[in-house]
């Protein structure tokens, strides 16, 4: 990227004061709000419906859900395990939807171990694999579990060797057959559905399958754009704090899509971390330098962009980069708007 004019960058200035009980609050809110927005209030709904369907039917409704790092599946999932707390009564813990993260490596034994502990069992990682079963079963059947989720699925395919733990899929089949209880799993994208599929017994009770996508901020899709829109707008209220208003609204929209790729996470972590700085400076807006700090602090190295979006500022014109030939610049490519000069990229 490159910049007409001056290409000094003028950084936010950083403050010395402390801040007062009333901005610690402020950002305590940005840091832990949770935007439901309409995509994730579908997938909601797609996971009670496996969950009352599954009363009705002689056998489980399961569902795999998949995304990329970042997306916001298991946020998503522990919001869901939060509509349904535990409940401890005089004849025992129930726990209408358990919740458990895959562990790594993972192992037919250390699985049934890591289930069992997380209910509760004091003898967890003792006594055979059957007598491990055999407690699973009856502890689950017990504390009334009406759907389990599994995080971390992909878990399942070795590091190493690239392969899946076909014992442990197996193992889990069972599970779900015996107990006659639907699973959850979730997982990276890509991975999940390739492990379901090698086992087509398994693949079978997994009838819902549902990817959570990135935001999509397409200049030929009006829908995308809107719908990225209205997150951005949901992010801007909970943090507390406006984007730059220097900005035509949809310049500024691509700006963030291109830093963030659309991931829920990238996006948050870079309006959080923007708003933390907007604070310290004691300002009132988010500004471009301060995006573009933001950007380089939380976002540069894990996105790994070739250009900082947020560096041109209104009154200069976003460039691509010059064509080179044989290692020498020839010529600059300008493209009409911010928006299409980072689709390209």
């Amino acid at each position: 990227m490159r910049r007409s004019g001056t290409s000094r960058r003028s950084w936010p200035k950083k403050s010395r004061c402390k801040m007062n009980d009333e901005t610690r609050s402020l950002l305590a809110q940005a840091n832990t709000a949770l935007i439901r927005y309409p995509r994730f209030k579908a997938l909601h709904n797609d996971i009670r419906e496996c969950q009352e369907m599954s009363r009705l039917a002689n056998e489980p409704q399961c569902m795999s859900l998949e995304g990329v790092t970042g997306a916001g599946k298991s946020t998503l999932v522990q919001d869901y395990v939060a509509l349904f707390p535990r409940l401890e009564q005089t004849d025992g813990a129930r726990i209408p939807i358990f919740y458990a993260e895959t562990p790594s490596p993972v192992t037919v034994k250390g699985m049934a171990a890591t289930l069992l502990a997380r209910l509760g069992d004091p003898a967890a990682h003792h006594g055979t694999l059957w007598a491990m079963n055999f407690r699973l079963i009856r502890l689950m059947l017990a504390c009334q579990v009406e759907m389990v989720i599994l995080d971390d699925f992909h878990h399942l395919i070795d590091k190493e060797t690239n392969r899946i733990l076909e014992q442990v899929s197996d193992w889990l089949k069972v599970l779900i057959k015996e107990t006659n209880i639907p699973f959850l799993v979730v997982g990276i994208e890509g991975k999940v559905e390739r492990i379901l599929e090698t086992n087509a017994q398994l693949s079978r009770l997994f009838a819902v399958r549902q990817i959570l996508q990135p935001f999509r901020c397409d200049p030929s899709d009006e829908t995308s754009q809107q719908e990225f829109a209205r997150f951005v707008q949901y992010a801007e209220q909970v943090i507390g704090i406006p984007l730059p208003v220097m900005l035509p609204r949809l310049d500024m929209l691509h700006r963030l899509h291109y830093a963030t790729g659309g991931v829920v996470g990238n996006l948050m972590n870079l309006l959080r971390y923007a708003a933390w700085l907007t604070r310290q400076g004691n300002q009132a807006a988010m500004t471009l330098p301060i995006l573009a700090t933001a950007f380089d602090k939380r976002l540069a190295k894990h996105i790994k962009k070739s250009a900082n979006p947020f560096l041109t500022t209104p009154d200069e014109v976003f460039v691509a980069e010059p064509v080179m030939n044989d290692g020498n610049p020839v010529g600059k490519r300008r493209q009409p708007s911010v928006a299409e000069a980072l689709q390209t990229r």
